[in-house]
Formats: structure tokens, C-alpha cells, sequence
């Protein structure tokens, strides 16, 4: 993940002197309102143009395609890259990052932007690009939930420390963590906060209705060429992966909630790592509450530790000096950019977040995450009280067109379709596969992603 929204102060290295310095990473987030912008993080799967399967990181043999023989030509046309190793494993250019998840999708991290047109330009002239050089390698990238046609234990790892020191920890902690890991694609939505207040009641608000929008986005039903029961079998997995750091937060959704409970809910998650000298430490199982009052093996809690630990809490909506909303599968790039008109309309605004809030207020902290649970098997048809998340979907839809600029209404238009037809990419993918694709592999990655012309 890119470190968006913010540069580093010049001050990780000191040591934490005082609960204070915990909450000023929060505060730094405050920002006026005429100054806000929005950030998108937009992963994809690669795979083979012919078969399919996932495109590993390093070629197996022979002439395999690779992502990182397509991050050294990249390298080569101008992104600065950032090795471990040797080997590739970031790139940045002009403000915009290339990262590797563990499976090596590939996740574009980009700018900060004042308006919806500059994110859309930049997602989509990444996306002119890099499909460009990667169709000639023989490899597509798909804006799916989860890996469609490769079993988990059948893709590599990317060869960093810090997954190393995840992957075995976390198996322990969820039986599909593996796949979260490898399979998994997903889209980050990065906003800004002008207030403790503000920033509470945007995480209050977005924890409150993300089921609804992962419904909306639901685009992962395929698990090694087959139909796996699920709209989004990549939020099934989140939510099989880590109770302590993943999932909806029940602090969140109290009224008056502050920055104090966001501090001691991840005070209390196991950490995972700190870096001393560039070399990973391995942190798995010690609180940070622990560290951070009692240190461990010689090493004392830093400032740039704790900005770390909160990159490795992974619930539906975090905090860490922006507000990330994190609940979606990924998409083609017009649903990732409608996603954050969505996210912008709604939460953007004072009326428009105390309105969203009242289509899911006045239910149990059970009920929501059993209406979380049913949206990774129903999608749309999920139904929360006496509503579906169909209808909490046009209502939700309806806010944030409201409250958006005409032109940035627009392009709500992906999201309006789903509700408009009645089925989400993941139903429309499942009719497709099962009709004209004729279950061919080579034929949905041609219909998901054409060879640029």
C-alpha cells in the first residue's frame, strides 16, 4: 500500500514518548475542507491470455510470462524502482506507485486528487499503459475479486520479507488467509477528514453501509473455473482470515466514538513486524500495547512503527491519517471511479452522511454482520431488516447523486446499471461464462480485458 495522503514528517524513528503521539497520527489527517481530495488504490489479477491461469511473479521455466520481466520494462520506460533482493517489487513515477499483493497482483496506488476527472485520468492512462506492455508478454489483468481458473497453492509468493513473516502467522489465524493473500483483488477509496468529530462519523457512517457496496460491487463467483456459491467470495475470505484485524468494527458504529477507541482497538491487535535497518523484524503475536510499555528483544516502539501497525489492520473502513474504505472487489476502472463518486457523495457531506447513516441505523451489531455474511453468498438479495441491499443500494445511490456535482453524478452510471438490470458483475460474469464464453477460459479474459488496439 502506498503511503498516500500525507509525507513522512521526518520524525519515525522517535521513540513513542506519550499516548499523545498515537492520536497526533490521526490528527494529521486534519485537513480544511477546501483542501480535500480523494486517492484510489486499484488492484488486478494477471493472468495468461491463453489459459487463464495466474501470470507468477518469477517465470517457472522456459518462456513463461512474468510480472517481474513486465515491472523491468516498465523500469526501463522511466518508473523508479524499488528492489528487495534484487528483485522488483515497487515502482513510482510522477506520484503514482505500482505495488505487488503476495500473489503479485499488481495495485495501482495513485495520486491525490482535488476531483474525480484527475483520478480518472490517472487510473485510466496506468491502465492504457500497462495493458499495452503486457498484452505483447502475453498477459492480461483482470479487475476480478478473486483468481479465477489457479488453485491458491498453485501461485507463487513474491519474494519480500514482510510476506514471509505474514503468510505463517496468519494461517494461524484464518484457514483462508493463504487465499487473501494470493488470490485476492480489491479497490481503496482514500478520503479526507477535517475533525476528530468528522473523521468518526465518516468511519461510523462508511462501517454502516460498506455491506451495501460491496454488494453493488460483488465481481468474484469463479473458483478454478467453477461457480464457488458466492457474488463475492473474496469478502468471504477477509472474513475468514484474521478475527483480530479484519471484518466491521463495533467500536465504530457507537455514537461518539472517538479517536481514543480507534487507538486502543489497535493497541490491542497483534502486530506483525517493525523494520531496524532495513531488515524485517519478525513481531507476530506481541501487542502493540505490549511493545509499546515493555519493548521487545532490545527494541523500543517508534513513531514509524506505529504508522506501520496501522497499515496492517485490515477491517472494512481504518483510520490511519486518511479514511480508507477497503470492502470491494475490484472492477473495470469506470466501477472503481464510480465507487469513489459514490464514497464522495455520500461521506463528503454533513446531510448526505446523517442520511446515509439513517438507511442502517437501528439494528444490532449481529445483525450487521450477518447481513455482511449474506452479501458474500447473495449479493444485492441480502437483505438487512425489511430491506435488501438492492433497495439500501438505489437509496444510497440517491444520496450521493445528490450531493455530487452534475458531472460527477455521472459517473455514478456503473453503479446505477446494477440496480437498474438487476444483476451484479458477479451475476452477470456467472450468465456469460455459462453461455457465450462457453466456460473457455481464453474467451473471458478477452471479453474482461481486449488486447489494446
Amino acid at each position: 500500500m502506498s503511503t498516500l495522503f500525507g509525507d513522512d514528517d521526518g520524525t519515525t524513528d522517535r521513540p513513542i514518548a506519550s499516548r499523545s503521539a498515537l492520536l497526533d497520527i490521526l490528527r494529521r489527517g486534519e485537513k480544511p475542507k477546501d483542501t480535500w481530495g480523494v486517492g484510489i488504490e486499484y488492484e488486478r489479477l494477471p493472468v495468461s491470455r491463453v489459459s487463464g491461469e495466474a501470470v507468477p511473479y518469477l517465470p517457472a521455466g522456459g518462456r513463461t510470462p512474468s510480472i517481474a520481466a513486465l515491472l523491468e520494462t516498465l523500469a526501463s520506460r522511466g518508473w523508479q524502482a524499488q528492489r528487495e533482493r534484487g528483485h522488483i517489487t515497487a515502482l513510482e513515477r510522477g506520484g503514482t506507485h505500482i505495488t505487488l499483493e503476495p500473489g503479485a497482483q499488481v495495485e495501482m496506488s495513485g495520486r491525490v486528487h482535488t476531483d474525480l476527472a484527475g483520478a480518472s485520468s490517472e487510473i485510466l492512462s496506468f491502465v492504457q499503459e500497462i495493458d499495452a506492455i503486457a498484452a505483447g508478454m502475453g498477459i492480461a489483468f483482470l479487475g476480478l475479486g478473486f483468481q479465477p481458473f489457479t488453485a491458491i497453492d498453485r501461485i507463487g509468493w513474491v519474494p519480500k520479507k514482510r510476506y514471509e513473516i505474514m503468510a505463517p502467522y496468519l494461517a494461524t489465524r484464518g484457514h483462508l488467509a493463504h487465499g487473501m493473500m494470493k488470490g485476492t483483488a480489491g479497490c481503496q477509496i482514500n478520503l479526507d477528514y477535517a475533525s476528530e468529530r468528522e473523521a468518526m462519523e465518516m468511519l461510523r457512517t462508511a462501517t454502516g453501509i460498506s455491506s451495501i457496496v460491496t454488494a453493488l460491487c460483488a465481481n468474484s463467483p469463479l473458483t478454478r473455473g467453477q461457480a464457488n456459491g458466492f457474488a463475492t467470495v473474496r469478502s468471504h475470505i477477509w472474513a475468514h482470515t484474521d478475527p483480530d484485524r479484519c471484518g466491521l468494527l463495533a467500536f465504530a458504529l457507537e455514537e461518539g466514538a472517538s479517536y481514543d477507541d480507534y487507538v486502543d482497538y489497535a493497541l490491542d491487535v497483534p502486530m506483525l513486524f517493525v523494520v531496524r535497518a532495513g531488515e524485517w523484524i519478525d513481531m507476530t503475536g506481541v501487542t502493540f500495547r505490549h511493545f509499546l510499555a515493555q519493548g521487545h528483544r532490545g527494541a523500543v516502539a517508534t513513531i514509524g512503527d506505529w504508522q506501520m501497525h496501522l497499515t496492517t489492520l485490515f477491517p472494512e473502513v481504518r483510520i490511519k491519517s486518511w479514511l480508507e474504505v477497503r470492502g470491494s472487489d475490484s472492477g473495470a476502472p469506470e466501477t472503481i471511479v464510480a465507487q469513489a463518486a459514490l464514497w464522495m457523495g455520500v461521506l463528503y457531506d454533513t446531510a448526505a452522511r446523517r442520511s446515509a447513516w439513517d438507511l442502517v441505523a437501528g439494528v444490532t451489531f449481529a445483525q450487521r454482520r450477518t447481513f455482511h455474511r449474506d452479501v458474500t453468498r447473495r449479493g444485492l438479495d441480502a437483505r438487512l431488516g425489511d430491506r435488501s441491499a438492492r433497495e439500501l443500494g438505489r437509496s444510497l445511490l440517491g444520496i450521493a447523486a445528490a450531493h455530487l456535482a452534475p458531472r460527477d453524478a455521472a459517473r455514478l452510471a456503473p453503479l446505477r446499471a446494477v440496480i437498474d438490470e438487476g444483476a451484479t458483475p458477479a451475476q452477470e460474469l456467472l450468465a456469460r461464462w455459462r453461455g457465450a464464453w462457453d466456460r473457455d477460459p481464453a474467451r473471458l479474459v478477452a471479453a474482461l480485458a481486449p488486447v489494446p488496439a
